[in-house]
């Protein structure tokens, strides 16, 4: 009884103690946001709880503790090593050191001790040469595996096999060691060494373990830990969306759940999974598709909506610009911008609100795809599916179209290289001749990136270096930020430094939207300072893709359609010289698909075949936007709008089965044509 009144005056002191403190965190607000208060002590009230039964637990149990760790002292090494990774993770993703993240903590530490653990126990029960051998290399692989992915996730914020399975060839295996330092790889074999003298087993005793039962303990702890994980990962984030003023905490919550997940899943088993199951594909099996046809009732179902016939594009007879500086913003939505929604607050978006008045813009511009390498591919190569098993260096796109031309191309990413293998992909994908990404720009002396990259005001400071290192030269310069993304946005400024409609908003979008408006701000002014903007250079504010579907939409955006996964971005043409783009129709509608055939055309160079996209300098009868992403396709027009799926058997219009039978016509054809050739040649 007196134990039980101690306990319970500790966990009342935890409370007291975890409320003082949010207390004094939050009290300068005004008003005080009561909702936060009470969501962020009870989360590190609930974290405190949690770790009082472990160590409750452990007390319990510490006269068989010692015996255990002697008997499956291989089992704790590789426990050791993952809390060590672990912690790394939790702090390198900046996650909060909350319930759920504990809680995924202690997930992950069983799932990646449990098959060490489960060979342990065979061969306590059926001690041989070969089941202590078998016990030995899962032991000894999974510690591998541990180290050497936390060491990859130090250098990439990626987990190892994202990369090396994804595209399982020499070149993935290259990347991966590119990416690791002489000294890192020196620790790596090392510490390799030492676990070899760790794997200490103590002899089997006379009375073996029930294998039996501890295997039944082993499956209900898996399914207990695990469920109540994935079970409370949904309920707390659900449960705060359900409570007003905790707008900014489920936009963080649904941002930090595919990051705690990055924790608490088993690397070993992951590992071998991405090895024999390549999940990552955007279109699973093009080739059951491939009977598709385009009949004379799809051809005039497509006529309708504007789609047939396919534009003839004709280039101007001079190039418009000589310079083309295209900055792409990560996750912005057309709608987070004040200009387009009253519900932003108008301090927070002030500047992009004068671009949008001052020069030509598109107000129903779409995304194409999601996530970003897909929005790129609709932006450089004209196309809706991204499909990495044709070739990228044989397919045309802006970037080869305009170097052939004679244009230095450059992309500038705020990531780091090696995230999905973007320093491979992207080139050959898209063929930009100079890629500069996260650790280029490291060793060219710029600092303060974060774990996944750096922030627009460096993203800004390389792109006019390179801009003005191109003064009176031909350029087509891409630079990518990151700013917005999950589990951002970054804000750049303290509560304090921002206007007070801008902090007491409520969302994390419109905090991050401030920092990206001033840095862009910022940028121009630098621009127009050094002599940048002249009549012979085009800038253009765009977005790769409009946020992942979650709070943010809830709370910021209106219009149901405007949700979907392929939703309105910002696009924005300024220079001095706008008489080319005096034919630009504002108020039309387009999409990214659209935005390399049009440059080509302003820059005099003809468009591939291949393009699907039109020239949103030429009118059309009926301009519409399409998207494709995950296995649907989008349409948007003035009069109407639908969501298409591939693989529906029998769609309930027409215009729907044209669609569908036109994305994947298409995209099939393409494969055949060029494996044609591929035979041919």
């Amino acid at each position: 009884m007196k134990k039980k009144v101690i306990y319970g005056v500790i966990l009342l002191l935890c409370f007291a103690a975890e409320a003082y403190y949010r207390w004094n965190f939050l009290k300068e607000i005004v008003p005080f946001p009561w909702a936060e208060f009470w969501y962020h002590t009870l989360n590190y009230f609930c974290r405190d709880l949690l770790l009082s039964w472990v160590v409750i637990f452990l007390y319990v149990q510490h006269r068989r503790i010692r015996d255990r760790v002697k008997r499956y002292f291989p089992v704790v090494v590789t426990g050791v090593l993952y809390l060590a990774d672990a912690f790394f993770m939790v702090s390198y993703l900046e996650l909060d050191p909350g319930f759920m993240t504990t809680l995924s903590v202690l997930a992950g530490l069983f799932n990646n001790i449990v098959l060490v653990l489960l060979a342990a126990m065979c061969y306590h029960h059926w001690p041989n040469r070969i089941l202590k051998a078998v016990y030995f290399l899962v032991y000894y692989v999974t510690c591998i595996l541990i180290l050497g992915d936390g060491i990859y996730f130090w250098n990439t914020s990626m987990h190892v096999e994202s990369v090396l399975f994804d595209n399982l060839n020499i070149y993935a295996a290259k990347g991966i060691l590119s990416t690791t330092e002489n000294w890192q790889l020196g620790l790596i074999g090392a510490v390799l060494l030492a676990f070899i003298p760790l794997f200490r087993v103590s002899r089997p005793r006379r009375q073996k373990p029930n294998l039996p039962w501890s295997l039944l303990c082993v499956v209900l702890f898996a399914l207990g830990l695990n469920g109540s994980y994935l079970l409370l990962a949904e309920g707390v984030y659900h449960a705060a969306d359900s409570v007003s003023g905790l707008d900014i905490e489920v936009d963080m919550e649904k941002s930090r759940k595919p990051t705690r997940a990055m924790v608490a899943y088993p690397i070993n088993v992951n590992f071998f999974h991405k090895a024999f199951f390549k999940t990552d594909k955007v279109v699973h099996d093009p080739w059951k598709y491939q009977e598709r046809t385009l009949s004379e009732k799809d051809k005039a179902a497509l006529e309708e909506l504007g789609i047939l016939p396919k534009q003839k594009i004709v280039p101007r007879k001079q190039s418009a610009y000589d310079r083309v500086v295209m900055l792409i913003l990560e996750s912005v939505h057309r709608d987070y911008l004040h200009h387009y929604n009253p519900s932003i607050p108008a301090d927070a978006t002030p500047y992009l609100d004068s671009l949008l008045k001052k020069y030509p813009r598109i107000d129903h511009y779409y995304s194409s795809a999601v996530p970003t390498t897909q929005g790129l591919n609709a932006t450089f190569r004209s196309q809706l599916v991204y499909d990495k098993d044709l070739p990228g260096e044989r397919q045309p796109s802006l970037f080869r179209s305009l170097q052939q031309a004679g244009y230095a191309g450059y992309f500038i990413n705020a990531s780091s290289r090696y995230y999905a293998n973007e320093y491979r992909e992207y080139p050959a994908q898209f063929g930009m001749e100079h890629y500069l990404a996260k650790e280029d720009l490291g060793n060219m002396g710029y600092k303060g990136a974060s774990g996944w990259g750096f922030h627009n005001d460096v993203m800004y400071d390389v792109a006019l270096k390179t801009l003005a290192e191109h003064r009176g030269q031909k350029l087509f310069l891409v630079c990518k930020t990151l700013d917005m993304h999950q589990p951002y946005p970054y804000y750049g400024y303290t509560y304090a430094e921002m206007p007070e409609d801008v902090r007491d908003n409520g969302t994390a979008t419109v905090c991050g939207m401030y920092w990206v408006d001033k840095t862009i701000q910022h940028f121009f002014e630098e621009a127009s300072k050094q002599g940048l903007m002249d009549d012979r250079t085009l800038f253009i504010v765009t977005a790769d893709h409009n946020p992942h579907s979650g709070g943010e939409y809830k709370t910021l955006v209106s219009n149901p359609q405007d949700k979907q996964s392929v939703a309105p971005i910002p696009v924005i043409f300024i220079s001095k010289n706008l008489a080319p783009l005096a034919e630009l129709d504002g108020s039309m509608y387009a999409s990214q698909q659209d935005m390399a055939p049009t440059l080509l055309t302003l820059l005099g160079q003809p468009g591939p075949p291949e393009f699907l996209g039109r020239d949103l300098l030429q009118t059309v009868p009926h301009p519409y936007a399409l998207g494709y992403f995950g296995g649907k396709a989008y349409y948007y027009s003035a009069d109407r709008s639908f969501v298409a799926t591939l693989d529906e058997e029998k769609p309930d219009t027409e215009e729907k089965d044209a669609l569908a039978n036109y994305i994947m016509y298409g995209y099939v054809k393409r494969h055949i044509e060029f494996m044609r050739k591929e035979l041919i040649g």
